[in-house]
């Protein structure tokens, strides 16, 4: 015959159970809580990441003497090299870097090959040989979303002639006397040229195109941070800025939760810094924080 457990048995296999789950519940929950985190992490890691490589990708393509800081609510702007740590708002001019670096098929030739032929040019035409120009503008016409044609209102950038004072930036006093700023176009292609809206200065042999500056600014600033918010597709030397003109200007949100987005140069290098936070729990969060360096500028 079996003996029944007694109450005493019971209690203390109770007592005993409930030791057992409550430790096994703290473990489950500090293994929750520490992938939780490490999973946080990794999604912000990713963020910056992503960002970090976005702008520098872009940043890789500015050109010389184009990469200007500003402080938000204010009017001041000043070259990255000598601008203030609290001028937050990042901005250059890009060259175009798909028509130099892609071939009609028709032709093999790039949309523009960044020649000038100085002894057929004048101050107000542009001769490039070895560029293919109705593929340049169909190229152009197609990633401005229709905003540029006729290759009209383009930037053609000869070394000497500008700095970042006269090539149209806002709340600068210099004009855009130092940018060849296009009319229209002549596709012969024994003499493709460009016909200037005003006489610029000094033609060079090399020339850099450009049809959108870029901006990078925080905006939407609260206790959880920042978004990091890209501006494009607009043309400073003709009277069009990242926060305002005659044609609305495309945005697109980089990251969100930004804690820190600091951008400095020394020598010939551009320093990006990113912060992002994130949520852990309902009063918990985890940053992180990146710096990358683009060597061209």
């Amino acid at each position: 015959m079996k003996r029944a457990f007694t109450m005493i048995e019971l209690i203390f296999t109770i007592i005993i159970l409930s030791i057992v789950a409550y430790v096994a519940t703290g473990l489950i929950a500090k293994t929750y809580m520490a992938y939780n985190r490490v999973n946080t992490l990794h999604k912000a890691n990713i963020k910056v990441e992503l960002a970090l490589n976005n702008i520098a990708n872009r940043l890789s393509y500015a050109i010389v003497g184009t990469v200007v800081k500003r402080k938000s609510g204010t009017n001041n702007i000043e070259p990255i090299n000598s601008a203030p740590d609290d001028y937050d708002i990042l901005e250059w001019v890009g060259k175009d870097i798909d028509g130099f670096e892609s071939q009609d098929a028709n032709t093999s030739k790039p949309g523009w090959s960044g020649f000038c032929n100085i002894n057929s040019s004048t101050n107000t035409k542009i001769v490039t040989p070895g560029s293919d120009l109705n593929f340049l503008n169909t190229l152009i016409t197609n990633l401005s979303v229709a905003k540029v044609t006729n290759l009209q209102n383009i930037a053609i950038f000869f070394p000497g002639n500008y700095n970042y004072r006269n090539i149209g930036y806002k709340d600068t006093s210099g004009g855009t006397s130092g940018v060849a700023i296009t009319n229209n176009y002549t596709a012969n292609p024994n003499n493709p040229y460009f016909t200037l809206s005003t006489p610029i200065t000094r033609v060079t042999e090399h020339y850099k195109l450009a049809w959108s500056a870029y901006a990078v600014l925080p905006i939407n600033c609260g206790t959880n941070g920042c978004n990091l918010e890209l501006r494009y597709n607009f043309r400073p030397w003709n009277g069009e800025y990242y926060d305002s003109g005659v044609r609305t200007t495309p945005r697109s949100i980089m990251a969100t939760n930004v804690t820190v987005f600091k951008t400095f140069a020394t020598e010939n290098r551009i320093h990006i810094k990113l912060c992002i936070k994130e949520k852990i729990g309902v009063n918990k969060t985890t940053s992180i924080c990146k710096e990358k360096v683009v060597f061209r500028w």
